[in-house]
């Protein structure tokens, strides 16, 4: 439970912590190359599911110390987050398809977008990290893809 716990709290606090990084590493970049709305767009959508993802593994890292189960309303609270992502997911793309204002906004935009969907399939929906490096091509296609842990927990508790 020891190293459970401490790997949970790592999570967290890395989930935090990158998001907390990307917007600095962003705003320097930007003092250097004319950074605009698309950039920003990616950027904030990125940040917004990485703290999600943060929230999550230090609640079940509270429970998990507690020994209880997850709170009903931090659930709820997910599922909500759930359907708001893939509100914000659209709406940030148009966002960073129209309104880009050079190309290297639009490359920045495009790819932080591209991380961003990649960190949504990830909490919500799929593990993409297999064994010790992170993502493992080997390991996933000796095991396939599963549900992520975020995915179970809101299918246990509400049916879905």
């Amino acid at each position: 439970m020891r190293n459970q716990a401490k790997s949970l709290m790592s999570l967290g606090m890395g989930e935090i912590a990158a998001g907390i990084i990307l917007v600095w590493a962003f705003f320097m970049l930007g003092t250097y190359w004319d950074l605009g709305t698309a950039g920003v767009s990616g950027l904030s959508f990125l940040v917004f599911l990485l703290m999600q993802g943060g929230t999550y593994w230090l609640i079940r890292y509270r429970s998990l110390k507690k020994n209880t189960v997850v709170d009903q309303k931090n659930i709820v609270l997910f599922a909500w987050f759930r359907k708001i992502n893939r509100l914000l997911g659209f709406v940030t793309l148009i966002v960073i398809v129209c309104f880009f204002k050079n190309s290297v906004d639009l490359i920045f935009g495009t790819l932080l977008y591209l991380f961003a969907l990649l960190e949504y399939v990830n909490y919500y929906e799929f593990r993409l990290s297999y064994g010790v490096s992170g993502f493992n091509v080997f390991e996933l296609r000796r095991h396939g893809l599963k549900r992520s842990s975020l995915n179970r927990l809101l299918r246990s508790r509400r049916g879905l």
